[in-house]
């Protein structure tokens, strides 16, 4: 039988048998005739690693870079402040265990199978150095703003994420690991950093150290959910029993954080970061399981969670891609999603992941999850084509089709609890047979010049601008009027999100070959103001732009854009960056550089009506 067919944790059964281990489950793999290449393939990716020097931990600013060490880029914009050490070797920390995670399970994993002395002898290396890393997670990742004003000596603002990553790689390597394969000094190294770890922890949430840590604290982030898992996996590598009471505060923590997510599965993060918070949350759930605790693995957020991460694949191979998502771009042999559907196959059964696997990417992914997920056989079920997401991460979502030339739209609205999101409430994407029409310019790198003002900002997105009304992340909700196979009829409305502003209503009327938008605007009350719409379209060509008084029409290669004003209006195509069309095309400094029609009113007003209509050509 297969390791994980006979947990339906997607059917909400509260009594299922402890899953096997990490250790049991590798052996099965390995067992398996039918799998001698992607073994054969795990091995050989893990002699490449054991070519690669250990990573070491570095201790001055200066030194960040070496030994396989990273520097975040925002801490370049530190120059000679006394936080620019602090945060940089933060976070190089997290850099330094995203390593260990990624290289120590594999190499164990293949000593394992082959009993190799490379892999042994590179372990053995690798685990010494690590075992003089206490903390995992030194102090001053919170110190990402710049300021000049002095760091306190004994500045502490807790574990973070790489102690949820460092315990996970250090836990699961011990795992696999045969007995006696490491000298007795360096397992008790081992051991007594993840003991030393546990009251540190466990003093975080008591002291409240880390802003996420304050007051009844912010469980539904990752910054949460990370030291969350290193607690609870730390625990259970040194004795579930004898950190009895810091275990149950880490599984306290971690429904907790699941508790606080969407009904439906939605991570109020959004995709970017839910590729490893709740990588973080299975691997927990997982342990937990293994040790006899199915708490965590049969909560009802990880059963509406596949679906809701398998819908944000859209037309064309791009992706729903609100809040700092990344790029758009997402090829079938896209690593960070084919990970995380395996991890989901892997160690729930889900079979809208396993469909997923199968039918929209190529397969599992290539490494020791991979592998386990070709050990597994079940059911395949796909997802439905079109969806209203009322809790966190707040959207509508509908595809004519799962084929990559159909039509696509979603709409964004918003969500107290939503995080790491944009100033997007109202956004409208559309894709006609697979080719993009509108846009969003999608989230570059933290460091990004301008990434605060040309692409999280409301100017990155296809929403109002009201000048001198700075707009917030607030509440919007959306009505339903028609959702189903042919398309949709939805109102948003982000009145909420500009202060002082009387009503801002957005009504949307699709299918697969037009899109049309209402917008009525009522703005501040005696105060007329410049009011301006942005159209980002999904071409980097130049756009014609003709008309006059308030009726205009927009073309490009690709699409039509007509529009409909109240008001008199000036109607511009300018260029601005995006993270969206072609991730990591250069281009004047920037992702990319597509076009973008501007609407704005000719005068200051109070009151103003635009229809949209964008049809492919």
């Amino acid at each position: 039988m297969p390791p994980y067919a006979w947990i339906p944790v997607w059917c909400g059964l509260a009594a299922q048998p402890a899953p096997a281990g990490w250790a049991a489950l590798a052996d099965q793999a390995a067992q398996r005739p039918d799998l001698a290449e992607p073994l054969h393939n795990t091995v050989n990716w893990a002699r490449k690693v054991t070519a690669n020097p250990i990573v070491k931990r570095v201790h001055r600013y200066e030194d960040i870079g070496r030994d396989r060490s990273w520097l975040d880029g925002r801490a370049k914009f530190m120059g000679g402040q006394p936080r620019q050490a602090w945060f940089g070797l933060a976070m190089s920390d997290f850099g330094a265990t995203n390593i260990l995670l990624t290289e120590l399970p594999l190499l164990a994993f293949a000593y394992r199978c082959t009993r190799e002395e490379p892999f042994r002898a590179r372990i053995e290396a690798q685990l010494r150095e690590t075992a003089t890393w206490s903390p995992l997670q030194r102090p001053g990742w919170q110190l990402c703003v710049p300021a000049p004003d002095p760091v306190p000596a004994d500045y502490d603002d807790g574990s973070w994420l790489a102690t949820g990553q460092g315990v996970r790689a250090l836990a699961d390597t011990l795992e696999l690991l045969p007995d006696g394969a490491l000298p007795a000094d360096v397992t008790a190294g081992i051991h007594a950093l993840l003991r030393a770890e546990i009251p540190r922890i466990r003093d975080d949430w008591k002291l409240h150290h880390g802003w996420f840590r304050s007051g009844d604290g912010r469980p539904q982030t990752n910054q949460w959910v990370l030291p969350t898992e290193g607690l609870i996996r730390a625990c259970l590598a040194e004795g579930r029993e004898r950190f009895a009471a810091e275990y149950e505060l880490g599984v306290a923590n971690l429904l907790r954080a699941m508790d606080v997510q969407g009904r439906q599965g939605e991570f109020n993060e959004g995709i970017g970061y839910a590729m490893f918070t709740v990588g973080s949350m299975l691997a927990a759930a997982h342990a937990m399981a293994a040790d006899g605790d199915l708490r965590a693995l049969n909560h009802p957020f990880l059963s509406g969670f596949p679906t809701w991460a398998v819908e944000h694949l859209q037309p064309g191979r791009f992706r729903v891609n609100c809040f700092d998502g990344g790029g758009a771009r997402t090829p079938r042999d896209d690593w960070a999603t084919r990970g995380l559907l395996s991890t989901l196959v892997a160690f729930t059964g889900s079979p809208v992941a396993r469909f997923a696997l199968n039918r929209l990417y190529d397969s599992p992914s290539t490494d020791l999850v991979g592998l386990l997920t070709r050990a597994s056989t079940g059911p395949e079920e796909a997802p439905p084509l079109f969806a209203c997401y009322d809790g966190p991460a707040r959207r509508v979502n509908w595809r004519e089709s799962w084929d990559d030339a159909a039509s696509g739209v979603w709409i964004r609205g918003g969500h107290p609890l939503d995080s790491h999101d944009h100033f997007d409430r109202g956004h409208v994407n559309f894709i006609a047979a697979g080719q993009p029409l509108l846009i969003e310019a999608g989230t570059p790198s933290y460091d990004t010049p301008g990434i605060d003002r040309l692409y999280q900002s409301v100017a990155g997105h296809n929403v109002l601008e009201v000048t001198g009304l700075a707009a917030t992340r607030s509440p919007a909700p959306i009505t339903v009027a028609r959702l189903g196979p042919e398309g949709g009829d939805v109102t948003v409305d982000p009145t909420a999100c500009y202060p002082g502003l009387e009503r801002w209503l957005r009504h949307v009327v699709w299918d697969k070959a037009r899109l049309a938008v209402d917008d009525e605007v009522a703005g501040v009350p005696g105060r007329p103001a410049a009011l301006l719409f942005r159209w980002h379209l999904g071409t980097q060509a130049e756009a014609e732009v003709s008309g006059d008084a308030g009726r205009w029409t927009v073309r490009w290669p690709e699409g039509e854009i007509t529009l409909d004003s109240s008001l008199r209006v000036q109607v511009t195509a300018e260029k601005l960056p995006d993270n969206t069309v072609c991730l990591g095309q250069k281009d004047n400094g920037w992702d990319f550089l597509h076009t973008c029609v501007v609407v704005r009113t000719a005068e200051p007003a109070e009151t103003w009506r635009l229809s949209t209509t964008v049809t492919p050509r």
